[in-house]
């Protein structure tokens, strides 16, 4: 079954596809490769960083939530750019697409001043990896789970799995009779 709602496939991809990015960017955290991690950065939009000490329970809702709608956007964008553009090279569209959302969100709101810039020197290596992982699964998600009729006709895509072979059973018509 596919969806055909480009918003439905749009967060479904986007929530999907945040999942293993949230995943390495939790592990290299706790590895010390890098001091950010997403949520703790969603947060530090809505409460100041004494709120977040006050209540990490709270804190962790709040960004968690922010995250998730932020991958539903980024999601949605990337639905939107696949349906006008179509669904050849995907992964590529989706991974340029991160980028320029990891360059918004990573590194406009440290240079802003929104969010502290990272102490660790791979942190922002190791971001821009998380957001290239984020973008290409959403990309191939997108165009695996979505109806043909949202994406312009005649585009490849890069199935998740091999089509199913489908069995041809010999017909008889009047014309033609099988021997």
């Amino acid at each position: 079954m596919k969806i055909r709602d480009r918003i439905v496939l749009g967060i479904t991809a986007g929530v999907l596809a945040g999942i293993p990015a949230r995943l390495v960017n939790n592990a290299i955290y706790k590895i010390g490769l890098t001091d950010r991690k997403y949520g703790q950065m969603a947060a530090s939009l809505f409460l100041p960083a004494k709120k977040q000490k006050a209540h990490p329970r709270e804190t962790r809702i709040v960004g968690s939530l922010t995250d998730r709608i932020n991958c539903s956007m980024m999601g949605i964008a990337i639905t939107y750019l696949l349906s006008a553009t179509g669904r050849d090279n995907a992964v590529i569209k989706g991974v340029t697409t991160s980028s320029l959302a990891w360059i918004t969100l990573y590194g406009l709101t440290s240079r802003l001043g929104v969010v502290p810039p990272s102490r660790k020197p791979w942190s922002s290596l190791l971001s821009f990896t998380d957001h290239a992982i984020f973008g290409g699964l959403c990309a191939l998600l997108v165009a695996n789970l979505g109806h043909p009729s949202l994406f312009p006709d005649g585009r490849r895509y890069v199935p998740l799995a091999p089509p199913a072979a489908v069995p041809v059973y010999p017909t008889s018509t009047p014309e033609f009779t099988p021997q």
